[in-house]
């Protein structure tokens, strides 16, 4: 579950769109009452599956680590580290890997990060972090994951 801050404009339709998910979602998550009216700084949760946070990519013939990776901005190191393999692993045709969705940042915590450290690296406050991330136990090779405001 995320938390998104309404802001001026913004509409329920618009919000579900921006998450890839249906409206009646936001809706259901929220205990909403009908009219659906939406108030500035009105904090939303936002149900999150990996289905709105990634992509799925079917390797094909010919596809290499580098050449998914620069097709989809992200680094080689990055993608790697998403689905849990080697950058110099071999890939095959039929593979499946997860390619993060645009104004998703992704983070593979490592021993010794704290909520402060990785917070700085997408640069934001832990507060917002979290919102973003349903458990933070800051554990080695733990998949922390930003998704930057409208």
């Amino acid at each position: 579950m995320e938390i998104y801050i309404v802001k001026e404009n913004d509409t329920l339709e618009g919000i579900a769109s921006y998450y890839n998910i249906p409206a009646s979602e936001i809706i259901k998550a929220n205990n909403l009452q009908y009219p659906y009216e939406l108030k500035v700084n009105q904090p939303l949760n936002i149900p999150t599956t990996a289905s709105n946070i990634f992509d799925y990519y079917t390797i094909k013939n010919g596809d290499t680590l580098y050449k998914i990776a620069s097709s989809n901005n992200i680094s080689v190191n990055n993608l790697a580290e998403i689905n849990g393999i080697d950058p110099n692993d071999y890939i095959y045709p039929g593979q499946t890997l997860l390619i993060p969705k645009p104004g998703i940042t992704t983070y593979i915590t490592r021993m010794g990060d704290t909520l402060s450290s990785v917070s700085r690296f997408f640069n934001t406050t832990p507060q917002e972090l979290i919102y973003n991330n349903n458990n933070i136990y800051l554990l080695p090779e733990q998949l922390i994951v930003f998704r930057r405001q409208m």
